[in-house]
Formats: structure tokens, sequence, C-alpha cells
């Protein structure tokens, strides 16, 4: 049996919470100007309101161009297809395409050159990504449309995918972009500085590459990840100060002093990590005072700058087509002038940004790049329609009736999941929802995007009440995004015992410290291997009827 004590209550463990108004009438839009911080689908859980887009009407940036200039996406963790949900986010991948050559023909006119740079988390987010076997084989030919300078890797091309074996498919999405020619298609474009196969330890893709506009500006590029651990077997990362100790990478620097006009790093890390700075010393100690370097981090999710001396600096463009970057260089007579804009994934800001009005802003490059999407969106079934929400369910808010980790964990696990809830006790971390359900008809993109990661799920069987209560105790506790790390199913009862279904991701985390607690190694076992933490929302919906007035929506 399970405590009385339930989920609505905050779990018995977590004692907090809060609210989030959900109007900027209320809330005003200072402090809120960054669109990150107004939208679910990132990782700025504060402040955050519905109307943002209506209430605090942005103004296209003015970009400025330079000398050499660049337009940058980061962690798109497949959201290319615009939002049909939020009307201020609107702009696909097929837009900035669009926006690239009406950038490139006013750079034409003044020879000067626009770059394209991506810089890691392609997959991940939405159902063109959940539904492909590896996550990355519908989204590929899309960013094949693109037509990038040169391209980064992030952590989520590097996360196991088959449990180190324990299901069948493919051990991690970079093995697919390899498998598929996606990596060899760039012809030495895509950027594994410090990623390695761990079987040969020979890079990924190339370690750096020396790009060539147009007018003929040489930029010395390199595709830089954080120190991650948790990756798959397949590869291995290499530790960032280590490998720019290396001696390919000093030589790099060298061979190419006097031969590259500038060097861009795009760097899968926070702006402020400290490996931001490492890199940047390295860089400068082998370029000398005066080259241009620009630093293009990601990963966190922000809109970010900072300079980082005369002639360089770090800018990190937002997340998920949230945010396209803009960045140019100019040299002055005092040193370099940097210019950088945050234009919002929205049709129009992106139309004003280049001087074209909403109706004219599409290109034929533009249109290839819609037909990719569409194609993607075809394979991966984006539209099949599942049933019906009664409500708006919310990723962020108190943990009430409205909120979308409710219904996961007091309906949909129960319902889709679990055998016998009285005696099962699902975990799951705080990472596994990422978006809202909107009222009315739902399909299976909307899942995918509430739930984008599709992880396996895994057993432990007969774990006494006593202990649980240990591990939960570890596990849950006050946070100050007023949610806590891991939710429940229920709360344990000391004298019962149960079985504990979490996801794969989690496993260190719930496996790791009940070993420590139980003075032994546990060993999960597979649990419902058709199922997985985005399948299971699926499932629930087909259950959903529709009302006829929810139909017309």
């Amino acid at each position: 049996m399970l405590h009385r004590c339930t989920f609505l209550l905050a779990l018995c463990f977590f004692k907090g919470g809060g609210s989030i108004s959900t109007s900027c009438k209320t809330l005003g839009c200072g402090g809120r100007d960054n669109t990150c911080s107004c939208t679910t689908s990132c990782w700025s859980f504060s402040s955050c309101c519905d109307d943002y887009g209506t209430v605090c009407p942005e103004q296209s940036p003015t970009i400025q161009l330079g000398d050499v200039n660049m337009l940058i996406t980061t962690d798109l963790h497949s959201w290319i297809e615009g939002r049909t949900h939020e009307s201020l986010l609107n702009a696909s991948l097929a837009h900035v395409v669009s926006a690239l050559d009406h950038l490139r023909k006013a750079a034409d006119v003044e020879k000067r050159d626009v770059f394209f740079f991506d810089n890691g988390d392609i997959n991940d987010g939405t159902g063109l990504s959940a539904t492909a076997p590896d996550h990355v084989e519908f989204l590929a030919p899309v960013m094949q449309s693109a037509r990038y300078d040169a391209l980064n890797l992030g952590n989520h091309e590097l996360y196991q995918r088959n449990g180190h074996g324990i299901v069948e498919g493919p051990a991690c999405p970079v093995v697919g972009l390899n498998e598929s020619g996606y990596i060899a298609s760039w012809q030495g474009r895509y950027l594994t500085s410090n990623v390695v196969w761990s079987s040969t330890q020979q890079p990924i893709g190339n370690r750096y590459a020396v790009v060539e506009g147009k007018f003929g500006t040489k930029l010395l590029v390199f595709g830089f990840l954080y120190n991650m651990e948790d990756h798959c077997d397949a590869v291995s990362v290499l530790d960032v100060e280590q490998t720019l100790a290396s001696k390919w990478f000093i030589e790099s620097l060298k061979a190419h002093r006097t031969l590259c006009d500038g060097v861009v790093v795009l760097a899968h890390m926070d702006f402020r990590d400290a490996l931001v700075d490492k890199i940047w010393a390295a860089v400068r100690q082998g370029m000398g005072p005066s080259k241009p370097i620009q630093i293009l981090a990601g990963h966190s999710h922000i809109r970010g700058y900072r300079r980082l001396d005369s002639h360089a600096s770090v800018f990190e463009a937002g997340c998920k087509l949230d945010t396209v970057g803009f960045l140019s260089y100019s040299f002055e007579a005092n040193g370099l002038r940097i210019d950088h804009s945050n234009i919002t994934g929205n049709v129009q800001q992106l139309a004003g940004a280049v001087n074209r009005s909403v109706s004219n802003l599409s290109t034929a490059a533009g249109a290839r790049t819609a037909h990719a999407i569409n194609t993607a969106r075809g394979r991966a079934g984006s539209d099949q329609f599942l049933g019906c929400a009664s409500q708006r369910y919310r990723l962020l808010g108190p943990l009430d009736n409205n909120s979308l980790w409710t219904l996961y964990m007091n309906q949909v696990l129960p319902g889709a999941l679990l055998d016998t809830p009285s005696s099962q006790i699902a975990i799951i971390g705080d990472g596994t929802l990422s978006y809202d359900i909107f009222p009315g008809p739902v399909n299976v993109d909307d899942v995918y995007k509430a739930s984008p990661f599709a992880n396996f799920w895994l057993k432990l069987e007969s774990i006494p009440g006593s202990d649980v209560a240990k591990l939960l105790s570890e596990l849950i506790y006050p946070t100050k995004y007023d949610l806590p790390p891991y939710f429940i199913t229920g709360a344990p009862v000391p004298s019962s015992s149960y079985d504990l279904v979490f996801c794969e991701y989690d496993t260190e985390a719930i496996v790791g410290r009940l070993s420590k607690i139980l003075g032994r190694r546990l060993e999960a076992r597979l649990y419902k291997p058709l199922l997985n933490t985005s399948s299971v929302l699926n499932k629930w919906f087909e259950g959903q009827p529709c009302a006829s007035q929810e139909l017309l929506v």
C-alpha cells in the first residue's frame, strides 16, 4: 500500500512550492525582456508569463553589418518547425535560412562575408527527434538543407540510447549521424576538437577547419564540448584543458596565425563557464594580441554576452530557436568593434531584422528547408491525432490540477505504465518533462514536446519501504525553482515493500544511492521495453476522447 499523503501535498518530502504569475500585465516587462525567460520550453523558470509577446512587444533588432558577420543557432533540440502554440516563437529553420539569404545579399553589396554556424544539441526536444530510433535520422536531412558553414556537436548527440546494451538499438545519436553519412557530408566542417571515437581515439569529425567566405575572409574554426562525463560508450570526451595543451592544437594556431583573418570557437558550454576563459587564453597566446577571437557558447539555454578582451568576446544565443544570434566585428583605429543582436525566433522579427516584410521573406533556399521539415514531420508521424486535453497542463507553477507533473505522476504513469500502483512507486527526475500540454486536440508532436527524451524504464524489486523513504529524503528537497528535483507517484509506508520504477537516465542517482543505503550493489532490470518516458504519455492520451467543441479548436 501507499501512504495517503499524496503527490498533491508536495510529495510528503518536498516542502515549498510557489506560484508563477501568468500575465506580464501584472509582472511587467522589466527583467523579462529575455524571451527565454517567458517560454516554458527553456530553463529560465522564474517570472514567466504567457502574454509576453502581446504585452511586451519587441522591436526587430538593428543588424550592423561589419567586416565579418555571423548568424548563429544553438541548442535547437529539434525545435526547427515553428511553434503552433506560441505565436511569439513561430519562426522555423526555413525562415532563418531565408533571412540568411537576404543578409548575404545585403552584405554582397559591401563585399562582406556572412557565415552561418550551429553549436550542437540538434536532437531531443520534439517528435522529429524522439520518434527516430537514433533520435537524429529525421533531423539530419533538414540540417543538411540549411547550408551551415561549420557545426559543433553537443552533449545530447552523445547520450546513450541502448542502455549499454540493455535494449536493442543505436548506441547514441552521433553513431547514427556517422553511419548515415551526415558527418562526412559536411566535408570536414563538422567539428569535434575534443570528442573522439573510443575504439580508435580518432576525432568524430574534424578537429578544426578553415572556412572561407565569398569575398575571401578566412576563419579558423574549432568545435569544443564541455568536460562531459556521462557520454555513451562509443565516444570519449577529452579534457578541454589537456586538449588546449596538445601538440596538434598549438601547431594549428601557429600554422594559421598569419593565414586566417580570425578565429571562431564553437564551444558547447555556458558563456560564463571558466573553460571559455581557458579556451580564449590558449587561442590568444597562439594567435597574438590583436587577432579577432569569437567564442560562440551554448548548452545553458540562455542569452548571454561578455567581452573577453579588446579583440575577443563570447556570445550565447538562447535555445530551441527562441533566438537567432547575429554577431559582427569591424576593424577600427582603436581596436575591434563587436556588435551582437538577439533576434527572437519570430517571423516578423526575422523579416524586420533583414529589412523584409513577412510576405517577401521566403527564398528558394528557405523553401527547400521548409520542404525538408515537412518531409521529416511526415516520417515522424508528427500530426497523428491521439486524443484531447481538456485543459492546459503547465510544466511550471504550483503542483495542483493544472500541473503537468501532477497529471503525469497521478494519472499517466499509474494508468499507462504501472501494473499495481499500490505496490509500485515510479520516480522521475525534473528533466523528464519540458513543455506544456495545451487544451484541445493532442497529436504525436505535442506529446513528444512535453516529454521528449524517450528514456526506457528500469525496475528494482522488493525494496523495503523504510529504505525507499531514506532514498527519497536524499532525492527530494527544495530548490530555487519551487519544484523538487524528483517526483514520485506515491509515498512509501515503512513496513511495506515496493518495486521502484524509474528511467535509465536516473540510474546512478537511484541505484547508486539505494545501493549505499542497503550496503550492497543493486542491479536494475528492464521494465516494459515497449514503453518509454514519452510513449506512456502517448498511450494515455489515446484514451482521452474529445468533446465535439474540442475538435473544433
